[in-house]
C-alpha cells in the first residue's frame, strides 16, 4: 500500500530551484482551472501552440491542452530564469517536446516530460538525461476488454503475470504496467518505433516498479530507473529516467489551498 500524500498535499515549490546530480523534480497541477486563469495562462502561449489547440474539436480537450501546455512554460521559466514565452519548446522526430538547444549558453541543461489524464497533469524535471513520465485515470475496464490489451500490448510474461493475480489487483495492475511502459517508452524518445511488448516490467502490488528486461537493448535495465507514483485517488503514474535516481522532490503547481481539492 503507498503511503504517498495526495498531489494537493505535496508542498508548493521554494522561491529558488536548483537540481542535483541524479535528482528528479515532479510537480503536480490540477487543469481544471476557472476562465480567468485559463485567459492568464493563454498569454504565455506562441502562436503556434494556440492554433494547435483551436484545431481540438472538444472544449474540454483544448482546455486541458493549453493549460498543460503554459503550465510546462512557467514551470520550466523558473528553472532558466527566462520569461515563460522566450522558451523555445520543439519536438523531436517522434514528437516528444523539449527544449530547443540553441541558444547553447542556455544554462542549466534541462530534460524533461509531461502527461495529463482527466484533469492532473504530471511534468518531469531533471539535468540532461532521458526522462519520461505518463499519467493515466483509472477508468473500469471490463476483465475481457483488460486481458485483450493486455494480449496485444504486453510482453509474454507480463501478461501471465497479470492473469494470475485475483480479479480485484487485475486493474491497477494492468495501469501500472500500462504507465511503466509508456514512460520508459516516451523517456526514450522513439515513438511507437520501440514496441511495448518489446520489454518487461514489473507489476505486482509487491513489486517495486522495475525495467526487467528488454528484447531489442538487453543491458537496459542496468541503466534504466522506474519509480511509481500515485498522485492522487483514481491515478497512477509513473516515471522513467536513465541512470540511477538519486532523489525525488514533489511540488504542486496550483497556488490555492488543498482543500479546494479534497473533495
Amino acid at each position: 500500500m503507498s503511503t504517498m500524500l495526495p498531489w494537493y498535499y505535496w508542498p508548493c515549490a521554494p522561491a529558488q530551484l536548483s537540481l542535483a546530480q541524479g535528482e528528479v523534480h515532479i510537480w503536480c497541477a490540477s487543469l481544471a482551472l476557472p476562465a480567468a486563469r485559463m485567459a492568464e495562462l493563454a498569454t504565455v502561449l506562441t502562436p503556434a501552440e494556440q492554433e494547435h489547440a483551436a484545431r481540438f474539436r472538444s472544449a474540454q480537450a483544448r482546455q486541458q491542452f493549453m493549460a498543460a501546455r503554459a503550465i510546462l512554460r512557467l514551470i520550466l521559466s523558473r528553472y532558466l530564469g527566462l520569461l515563460p514565452q522566450q522558451l523555445r519548446l520543439r519536438t523531436n522526430p517522434w514528437g516528444k517536446p523539449e527544449l530547443d538547444p540553441e541558444p547553447a549558453s542556455l544554462q542549466p541543461r534541462l530534460t524533461f516530460n509531461l502527461s495529463h489524464s482527466e484533469a492532473l497533469a504530471l511534468y518531469a524535471v531533471t539535468g540532461g538525461r532521458a526522462i519520461g513520465i505518463d499519467l493515466e485515470y483509472l477508468r473500469p475496464l471490463p476483465e475481457a476488454e483488460l486481458e485483450q490489451l493486455a494480449a496485444r500490448y504486453f510482453a509474454p510474461a507480463e501478461y501471465r503475470t497479470l492473469l494470475s493475480l485475483a480479479d480485484e489487483e487485475k486493474l491497477p495492475a494492468f495501469f501500472r504496467c500500462w504507465t511503466s511502459k509508456e514512460a520508459y517508452v516516451k523517456a526514450r524518445g522513439q515513438g511507437l518505433a520501440l514496441p511495448l511488448d518489446a520489454f518487461e516490467v514489473s507489476l505486482t502490488p509487491a513489486s517495486p516498479a522495475r525495467l526487467l528486461a528488454s528484447t531489442e537493448e538487453p543491458d537496459a535495465p542496468q541503466h534504466w530507473s522506474l519509480l511509481a507514483i500515485e498522485p492522487a485517488p483514481a491515478y497512477t503514474a509513473a516515471l522513467a529516467v536513465e541512470g540511477h535516481i538519486e532523489h525525488v522532490a514533489y511540488f504542486r503547481w496550483n497556488d490555492q489551498e488543498p482543500s479546494l481539492f479534497a473533495t
